[in-house]
């Protein structure tokens, strides 16, 4: 059960008495020398706004609240629960925040002056779920961002959220959402959470919330992810894989029979051809298998038109979009060339999957 080791008021979530317009949830795990700089950007975009900050110390060798503390940092609320990964930390803070609307930060992560403020805008005019573009920038423990940030934009969209959710899957920390929709979504989630989710946590949330309505909105501001030496889950891109492939295996099994879901399909369908296409050479041969199979399963028609390039479209057309994905693979880098785990760790790893 999660502890609340303390709990601190600080300035921007009580200057107003009314119910915070943003909760900013921030997941840490032995990451205390980095959380400053993500806490003092979020204090300068919170300037105007009843923004409540919480940290959620997922079993921190140390505990947070005493790092924090020796740092002089305060903040609005720290809970400390035992290590049960990122997605359950995520879910700890949703259950916790008293804000209108919710957003993730993981701790590495910095928000631009005028995002919060854009997504609360976003909000009050309707949006269930308001978006912004990203960047990329190193992240000094010391001294906080440095250079210049490389902006990643993403699609404007309208009241779609398979495409959002689905399609274009923004960084874990560009959407914000109304709290009570996301709770909603949680509690009717098709399929639970689950410890494999964890390194995409973002996903789960993501699949969960695709095949239903909501309203949609980008807006202004970015989160910036920090580059820097620590440890990252990006660090070992087959744990992604495989945590990808058991969320998308789950939506596959209980995807509702929704208007929506119909839209949700066929991008679900394009997405794992993409991510089946983008695999290396020689990569674990059941885990290409079963990524192919969520194409198969789901594939209305087999229009190659949304599967590639006019290249690969023409390709398809004469030999079928599996067998021009396949020759198309053929240009990968290998496996051996770009692999992280040795073959135990990765069987291993595998065999966490349950049954397609």
């Amino acid at each position: 059960m999660p502890i609340d080791k303390y709990s601190q008021t600080g300035p921007s979530a009580h200057a107003h008495s009314l119910k915070p317009d943003l909760t900013v949830i921030i997941p840490v795990y032995n990451r205390s020398a980095l959380i400053r700089h993500t806490l003092a950007s979020v204090r300068v975009a919170s300037a105007g706004l009843a923004v409540e900050t919480i940290l959620v110390d997922d079993g921190s060798s140390v505990p947070l609240a005493d790092d924090l503390n020796r740092l002089g940092i305060r903040v609005d609320r720290i809970i400390r629960q035992a290590n049960r990964g990122l997605l359950f930390a995520r879910l700890t803070g949703l259950a916790a925040a008293s804000g209108h609307n919710v957003l993730f930060l993981d701790s590495d992560d910095l928000v631009s002056p005028e995002k919060l403020r854009a997504h609360v805008a976003a909000h009050l005019t309707g949006a269930d779920v308001a978006y912004s573009d990203y960047a990329h920038q190193s992240l000094d423990q010391r001294t906080g961002a440095v250079g210049v940030p490389e902006l990643c934009k993403l699609e404007t969209v309208s009241d779609d959220p398979a495409k959002l959710f689905i399609a274009i899957q923004p960084s874990p920390h560009s959407p914000s959402f109304r709290a009570d929709y996301l709770r909603a979504r949680v509690a009717a989630a098709p399929f639970p959470p689950s410890p494999l989710y964890n390194t995409v946590a973002e996903i789960w949330f993501y699949h969960i919330c695709a095949s239903f309505p909501a309203r949609v909105s980008k807006c202004a501001g970015f989160a910036i992810i920090g580059r820097h030496p620590g440890a990252r889950l990006t660090n070992h891109w087959e744990r992604l894989a495989v945590a990808s492939l058991a969320v998308q295996e789950a939506f596959a099994r209980t995807l509702p029979a929704t208007q929506e879901s119909c839209r949700a399909a066929a991008l679900f369908s394009a997405k794992a051809f993409a991510s089946w296409r983008r695999l290396p050479r020689g990569f674990h041969a059941e885990l290409c298998n079963r990524q192919l199979a969520l194409w198969r399963r789901l594939a209305t028609d087999r229009d190659p038109s949304g599967l590639g390039g006019a290249l690969f479209q023409k390709t398809a057309r004469l030999m079928g979009a599996e067998s021009a994905g396949r020759l198309f693979r053929l240009r990968n880098l290998p496996y051996a060339d770009c692999r992280t785990l040795n073959d135990a760790q990765l069987s291993a790893l595998v065999a966490t999957l349950p049954p397609p």
